[in-house]
């Protein structure tokens, strides 16, 4: 009796510890994910006023992407990178790959030299012809044959150029190759066209945004995007457009319980949607938001071409979002309370 009370002691005093690891490792884990999240993040804000938070750096930006990493695939990046550098590094010290490479680029020098004297032999023969043809073959036939040929002899020294160039780029290209795949793999990125700035950690922005020809107008001038400026207040009205009234969701109730309700009754539940449909594209259409008077715009804002743009944008979606949202919901409680009712009404 002794025993077994002992050992349901034990047993219990084990089961104790155990959850307090347990309890324990998942604090830890909880600590860990607070600290990562609050380590240096930098923030994009897109074009459309969205501010959107980066877990991690902007590391690099091209012509096409914003490039960004968190330390720990920064950490595993240059970790796979040396590793691959060591790896490509041993290959090249033996002896094997020395001559490989020797034997290309023996090669590469014959072709080279042969491209080189089938040009010398080219011209000559291209100089000789002209010497005989311009003592009697003088006149537009005579000009066509020299242009042809002369653009002919330059597209080979090109060609004999670019080759050269080439044989040269190819001894690390497939080294630079897999480098790019390992940066590839450890870095996310995002479209440059959809953000106006990178908004560090250190609280310095770096602006992106620059404005693309959209193309030529009737009297011939160029159509270009907002400038940086008129984009800020683009931006500005994208964000405070967000900020519409969301009561269209109760006209869009409304509008699809009546429509779910009538159509079910007379013709046929297929018809339904059809009201609603054309209400969304009227909405569509219109262009003629007026800001909310609690966000007590300046006058300047309110004559603001860009400004108005965002917020007209900006505020037309939120009301379709609304009234689809409150058409959706108010067309399944009609259609359902019609089918339910139906029967009782025949």
């Amino acid at each position: 009796m002794g025993w077994s009370a002992s050992a349901w002691s034990i047993k219990y005093l084990w089961s104790h510890l155990m959850g307090m690891k347990l309890q324990s490792l998942v604090c830890f884990l909880l600590l860990a994910a607070v600290v990562s999240s609050v380590q240096a993040q930098d923030k994009l804000l897109l074009n459309n006023g969205k501010i959107r938070t980066l877990k991690g750096k902007v590391v690099y930006i091209d012509y096409a992407d914003v490039l960004y990493q968190n330390p720990l695939q920064k950490e595993k990046m240059e970790a796979k990178l040396e590793k691959l550098r060591l790896k490509e590094e041993a290959k090249r010290n033996t002896d094997a790959w020395k001559a490989k490479k020797e034997a290309e680029i023996a090669k590469a020098e014959r072709k080279k030299a042969e491209q080189l004297q089938y040009l010398a032999d080219r011209r000559a023969q291209y100089e000789k012809e002209l010497e005989e043809r311009s003592k009697s073959e003088l006149g537009p036939d005579f000009e066509k044959w020299k242009s042809r040929e002369e653009a002919e002899l330059k597209a080979l020294e090109q060609e004999t150029v670019l080759d050269s160039t080439v044989q040269a780029q190819l001894v690390d290209a497939a080294y630079e190759r897999k480098q790019g795949q390992i940066r590839n793999r450890f870095t996310k990125r995002v479209a440059r066209q959809l953000v106006f700035s990178v908004m560090r950690t250190d609280g310095t922005e770096e602006v992106i945004y620059s404005a693309d020809t959209l193309g030529f107008l009737m009297d011939g001038t160029t159509e270009v995007e907002y400038g940086v400026a008129e984009m800020r207040l683009y931006i500005k009205g994208r964000q405070d457009g967000r900020k519409h009234s969301f009561h269209d969701v109760y006209i869009g109730a409304a509008t699809g319980l009546a429509s779910g309700l009538i159509f079910t009754y007379t013709l046929d539940m297929f018809y339904a949607p059809i009201p609603p449909a054309i209400c969304i594209a009227v909405i569509a259409g219109l262009n003629n938001f007026k800001p909310n008077p609690k966000l007590e715009l300046t006058k300047n804002l309110l004559e603001s071409d860009p400004y108005m743009d965002g917020y007209i944008r900006s505020a037309k979606g939120r009301k379709i979002f609304a009234f689809t949202m409150g058409a959706i919901g108010g067309l399944g409680v009609g259609i359902g309370a019609a089918v339910a009712t139906s029967p009782l009404l025949r």
